[in-house]
C-alpha cells in the first residue's frame, strides 16, 4: 500500500454497491438489486449493506425511485425488523411501495400513503406542455397515458390534468431533473437505441402514482383499483426479480460463433445447430433465441419454436407470427413469487391452425422496465397438456427450472451476450435464451397435442459493406423434423 492511502472500508464499497442504482440501465439495476439482496441475506454483509440501503432509499426525493431499492426487500425477503427500517426511512411512500412492503412481509401492512399528493390541480393554470410531454412517449410508455385516459372516461374525473399537474409541481421541487447525456452509452455507434430509465422517467411515475393517491382518497376511486393500476409503476413484475443472467451453456461458445459462410445453407446451419445444443444438454430445444454469427459486416440471429401435430403445408413465418402474437395475450399463471404455472391452450384455438402450439411467452402484459431486455427478445415455455399437467418454472437466483409433480424435468435460463446497453435499431438485446425439456416430457406433451413433436426456425441476417453504414436485413425461414 502506498505511502499515505487509506484503506476502503465495508461501509464505502457498500454505499458505493448500492449507488448503482442510479444508473438508468435497467440491466444495471436488475443486477444491482439482485446483488444487494443477496448481501442482505448474509449475516456477515447484512448490516453494511442494510444501513447504506436505507440511507439511500431515505434521500430520494421520489416515490418510483424508492420502489427500485424497494425490490432487493422483495428477493431477500428480510426479517420484520429490517423491513420496518426500511419502511421508515421512506419519505416518499406510495401506494405501490405499501404493495411492495406488504408481498416483502407476506401480510398486509397499513397504508402509509396518506396524503401523498399535491392536491387539487388549479382550474387557471396553464399544464398544456407537461401534458403533451407525458403524452408524447418518449420517456415513460404510452401504456400510462392510455390507461389513465380509459379511466377517465370511466369515472369522469380529470385524471390527465392531474397528471400533469403533478408532474410539473415534482418538476418544481425536485432537484437535478436533467436525463443528462444518455448518448454515453451508445458508444461509438451513434444510431444505437435501447431503453434507458432516467430521472423525466421517474418523475412521470411519480406523478402517476400521486395521481392515484389523490384519485383514491378525493375521487373515491375504489382502492383496489388503485393498486392495480400502481402496478404498471413497478420497476418489474415481482416475481422476475429472482431470475438472474446466468453463465452462457457450455455450448454457446460455439454454437453462438459461427463463420458467416455457414448461413450461404440456412437450413443445414440450423439443423446442425439444433443437434449440438440437444446432444450436449441432453434435452428437448422447446425455444430458443440467440446470435449466431457477430462480426463487423454481418449479424444473425436465430430463435427455434417447438410445435407439434403439424400439416404437411404449414408455413414455419405464419407459426412463428402466431407465436408473437401470444405476447402480452397468454402467459403464464403466477403463484406469488415462487413459480410460473403453465395453462393448457384452449382446443379450440390449436383447431384453427394447421399445428400445434406448444410453448408460449414467458412474460405478459406489464413486465417492467428492469426486465427490458426480456422484452425485445421475449423468452418462451413448454404449455401443459392432459398428461403433463401444472408444469412449473420455479425461480431462484441460481436459475429456472421445470417441475411436473416436484421433479426437475426441465430448464429456462438466460444470459448475456456480448452485453451492451444499446444496440442498432431493431435488433434483438444481447442476451440469449434457451427452453428445454427432457425428452420422455416433450414428447408427452406432442402426443397430447396430437404429435409429432418438431421445430421451426427463424434466421434474422443484418448485413453491410463496410463498417458505420447502415445495415440491411432480410430473413429465412424454415422447418427442422424428427
Amino acid at each position: 500500500m502506498a505511502e499515505g492511502s487509506k484503506t476502503v472500508t465495508p461501509k464505502q464499497i457498500a454505499e458505493v454497491g448500492v449507488s448503482r442504482l442510479g444508473l438508468p440501465i435497467p440491466m444495471v439495476k436488475l443486477m444491482t438489486i439482485q446483488a444487494i439482496a443477496q448481501a442482505l441475506a448474509d449475516e456477515s454483509l447484512k448490516e453494511t449493506f442494510a444501513s447504506a440501503a436505507i440511507e439511500w432509499i431515505a434521500e430520494r426525493e421520489l416515490e418510483s425511485e424508492c420502489l427500485e431499492m424497494l425490490c432487493c426487500l422483495l428477493v431477500a425477503r428480510p426479517d420484520p425488523d429490517l423491513l420496518n427500517r426500511f419502511r421508515q426511512a421512506i419519505r416518499r411512500p406510495s401506494i405501490a411501495s405499501d404493495m411492495m412492503l406488504s408481498l416483502a412481509a407476506a401480510s398486509a401492512l397499513p397504508p402509509a400513503w396518506s396524503g401523498c399528493h399535491s392536491g387539487p390541480a388549479p382550474e387557471r393554470m396553464q399544464l398544456d406542455i407537461e401534458e403533451l410531454d407525458l403524452c408524447s412517449g418518449t420517456f415513460i410508455p404510452p401504456l400510462f397515458t392510455q390507461e389513465l385516459q380509459a379511466l377517465q372516461r370511466t369515472f369522469g374525473f380529470p385524471l390527465i390534468r392531474q397528471w400533469s399537474f403533478e408532474y410539473k409541481i415534482l418538476n418544481e421541487r425536485c432537484h437535478n431533473n436533467s436525463d443528462g447525456h444518455l448518448s454515453y452509452f451508445c458508444g461509438q455507434e451513434r444510431e444505437n437505441e435501447g431503453q434507458f430509465v432516467a430521472r423525466r422517467s421517474h418523475l412521470a411515475r411519480s406523478a402517476f402514482l400521486r395521481v392515484l393517491a389523490y384519485a383514491v382518497e378525493q375521487w373515491k376511486m375504489p382502492a383496489h383499483l388503485a393498486r392495480h393500476f400502481a402496478s404498471l409503476a413497478l420497476p418489474s413484475e415481482p416475481i422476475f426479480l429472482k431470475l438472474s443472467p446466468q453463465d452462457p451453456p457450455s455450448w454457446a461458445f460455439s454454437v453462438q460463433r459461427r463463420p458467416a459462410t455457414e448461413i450461404a445453407d440456412a437450413q443445414a446451419m440450423v439443423s446442425g445447430l439444433l443437434r449440438r445444443i440437444e446432444d450436449e444438454g441432453q434435452r428437448r430445444t422447446m425455444h430458443c433465441s440467440l446470435t449466431v454469427v457477430d462480426t463487423p459486416l454481418i449479424h444473425v440471429d436465430l430463435e427455434v419454436f417447438a410445435i407439434a401435430r403439424t400439416h404437411e403445408d404449414v408455413e414455419p413465418q405464419s407459426v412463428i407470427n402466431f407465436y408473437q402474437y401470444l405476447v402480452g395475450k397468454f402467459t403464464p399463471l403466477r403463484d406469488k413469487m415462487r413459480a410460473f404455472i403453465s395453462p393448457e391452450i384452449e382446443s379450440d384455438i390449436a383447431r384453427e391452425l394447421c399445428f400445434a402450439p406448444i410453448v408460449l411467452p414467458l412474460i405478459g402484459p406489464h413486465l417492467g422496465y428492469l426486465q427490458s431486455d426480456l422484452v425485445v427478445r421475449t423468452p418462451y415455455i413448454p404449455i401443459s397438456t392432459r398428461n403433463v399437467f401444472a408444469l412449473e418454472l420455479v425461480t431462484d437466483l441460481n436459475g429456472a427450472a421445470l417441475h411436473l409433480d416436484g421433479e426437475k424435468v426441465g430448464e429456462w435460463f438466460w444470459w448475456l451476450w456480448n452485453w451492451n446497453p444499446t444496440h442498432p435499431k431493431d435488433w434483438l438485446t444481447p442476451i440469449g435464451c434457451h427452453t428445454c425439456l427432457t425428452s420422455a416430457v416433450a414428447e408427452q406433451i406432442a402426443v397430447d397435442a396430437g404429435g409429432p413433436i418438431e421445430q421451426v426456425w427463424k434466421l434474422t441476417i443484418w448485413e453491410r459493406k463496410k463498417n458505420y453504414e447502415e445495415w440491411r436485413s432480410r430473413t429465412e425461414f424454415g422447418r427442422v423434423r424428427p
